[in-house]
């Protein structure tokens, strides 16, 4: 005579292979792709120091000082832009 455990375990054995499999979905991370006008590179602005003189404050003119924060401006509407962009 068997023993009622092993009995019990090969019907749970047998009962189990006849059952259809069980679907668990998962959800799969997804990369984001970010839109082009945030992945296009900004252009620097040119030379804009120059020697020390009187026309310059810190060796900066009144043309690079425009082209320096006029960069920088852009710099930071592209953070913003970011920001907006990966906010939830």
């Amino acid at each position: 005579m068997a023993h009622p455990s092993l009995t019990i375990g090969a019907v749970l054995l047998l009962s189990a292979c006849a059952s259809d499999p069980v679907r668990v979905e998962v959800p799969v991370y997804q990369r984001a792709v970010p839109p082009a006008e945030l992945v296009a590179p900004l252009q620097p602005p040119g030379p804009v120091f120059t020697a020390p003189g009187a026309s310059s404050l810190a060796c900066v003119d009144a043309s690079g000082k425009d082209a320096l924060v006029d960069y920088i401006t852009a710099l930071r509407q592209r953070v913003a832009a970011w920001e907006a962009w990966s906010a939830p």
